[in-house]
Formats: structure tokens, sequence, C-alpha cells
């Protein structure tokens, strides 16, 4: 691995079989294939945690909203509720007195 950059791949092996520039050529060759199927996977790897880094943030969107909407809908309820047993508590009071 270089140290200028931190992706970059190179065998060491060559040297270990022989001097022949075959053996040299196919090994860069290699080097060469496995360095663009790094760099493939590490910019798709980049993409999906971006990726999932907004659908995460949609999601706590939609959280609150939900919370919100629910909070809304509660209230609403509540104020129903309140209003439909103070109606029906009297409901003489809807036509007026017995008397009249």
């Amino acid at each position: 691995v270089r140290e200028d950059e931190e992706s970059w791949y190179q065998t060491d092996l060559v040297t270990l079989f022989t001097e022949d520039d075959e053996v040299k050529e196919f090994f860069a060759c290699l080097d060469e294939q496995l360095n663009k199927v790094n760099q493939f996977y590490k910019s798709k790897e980049a993409e999906f945690l971006e990726r999932g880094h907004i659908l995460n943030k949609q999601l706590h969107v939609l959280l609150d909203l939900k919370r919100v909407l629910h909070d809304r809908h509660r209230k609403v309820s509540s104020a129903k509720s309140d209003a439909g047993n103070s109606l029906c508590s009297s409901p003489l009071s809807l036509y007026g007195s017995e008397s009249s």
C-alpha cells in the first residue's frame, strides 16, 4: 500500500518469485484491477452512507410530523368531546326551559 494514497494497493510478492518482466506485468495488471474494484466499492459505500443519512433525516421529519398530527388530533378530539358533554349534560338548554 502506498503511503500517499490510502486506498492504493501494490503487490510486494513480485520480488519473491522472479524478476521476469511477464510476472511483474501480470502482478501490475492484477494490482491495477484490484485498485479499480476497491475504488468502485469505496465510492458505492460513500453513496450508500450518504443515502442512509438522508433517509434517516427523512425518518426523523416524518416522526416529528406524526407526533404533531397526533397531538393536534388529540386536542381536536378532546375539544369535541368537551363540547359534546356540555350539550348532552343539559338537553333542555337546547330548547329552552320546560315552562316556556
